[in-house]
């Protein structure tokens, strides 16, 4: 149970009909397939940190294919929990449940036999941890950051912790244990998350604001603590940055890239701090989407 938007209790979904015909694309869109790629990419970097120098390839395809089939399954738990909210705004009122191109309770059976199925083959096909992390994962992107969206601005820096869990999953399938290379992965993972995801949420401030969703942007209308926020996330991503380096995890390559990236980062934050506009949050957004990257690949790319 959670609470629709405005006053108008929800229901768990299961009686809504509307979607009488429903075609694949549409399944595949409630699985998020660009953000489904995005984590499994992040789970084979933790594989790979995780990994001996003996590669083992049919671990590593069921790793994919579980994290990728549990991700898939969040994704739509998580629309059918929010279909009511995703129909008061704009840029999510197509979303296939609220469309009514699929029915709620067909998206809930699609994403508890994604998720469980995903889960199940990493307990089967790698080891426990990574599928014991794997479903804890899902259960509290779905169960517990989903519905807190509605109650507490504390939503964002909850659901970051399973948004950061991929490479510490893939480690784990490899190595069978966490160590310090996937909590490095974590730590930087989580706290890109936050500016990030706070720039989207003042760009759509109004129509989260219309949704009843508790967001640090819908609440702070001057935006003043959004940026300091960002601002301050940023900067604390220059030292994590270069951490794995002072650790030996990673060389004096990566060093120079991420420090470069994590300025960079940072450089868009304070444009934004001192001259707040659509334009430039905008761009610290699309810079968050090469940072991450960029920062993991030389990570990866420049181990000893």
């Amino acid at each position: 149970m959670t609470q629709a938007a405005g006053n108008e209790p929800a229901t768990i979904f299961l009686g809504d009909d509307r979607a009488a015909a429903s075609s694949w694309p549409d399944y595949v869109e409630l699985t998020k397939p660009r953000i489904t790629l995005m984590v499994v990419i992040t789970a084979a970097i933790g594989y790979a940190f995780g990994s001996s120098e003996v590669w083992d390839w049919p671990r590593f395809a069921a790793m994919i294919g579980g994290v990728g089939l549990a991700c898939s399954g969040a994704a739509a738990l998580n629309q059918v929990i929010e279909w009511r909210t995703d129909a008061l705004m704009k840029r999510t009122a197509n979303r296939p449940i609220p469309a009514g191109r699929v029915a709620a309770r067909n998206g809930l059976l699609l994403g508890v036999l994604l998720s469980i199925v995903g889960v199940a083959l990493l307990a089967i096909s790698c080891n426990p941890l990574s599928s014991a992390l794997c479903a804890a994962t899902v259960l509290v992107y779905a169960l517990l950051y989903t519905p807190m969206k509605r109650k507490s601005t504390l939503a964002l820096e909850i659901g970051a912790l399973p948004g950061a869990m991929p490479p510490v999953i893939g480690y784990a399938a490899a190595a069978g244990a966490v160590g310090e290379p996937a909590l490095m992965l974590l730590a930087i993972m989580y706290v890109w998350q936050l500016p990030h995801f706070q720039a989207i949420a003042w760009l759509y401030r109004e129509e989260y604001a219309r949704a009843g969703l508790v967001m640090l942007p819908v609440i702070d209308p001057s935006g003043q603590r959004t940026f300091r926020q960002i601002l301050m996330t940023t900067m604390l991503l220059i030292p994590l940055g270069v951490l794995p380096t002072a650790m030996g995890v990673s060389g004096w390559t990566s060093y120079g890239i991420t420090l470069a990236c994590g300025l960079l980062f940072a450089a868009a934050a304070v444009a934004l701090v001192f001259q707040p506009s659509r334009l430039r949050a905008r761009r610290l957004f699309l810079t968050s989407l090469i940072y991450l990257p960029v920062v993991f690949a030389a990570l990866l790319l420049d181990r000893p």
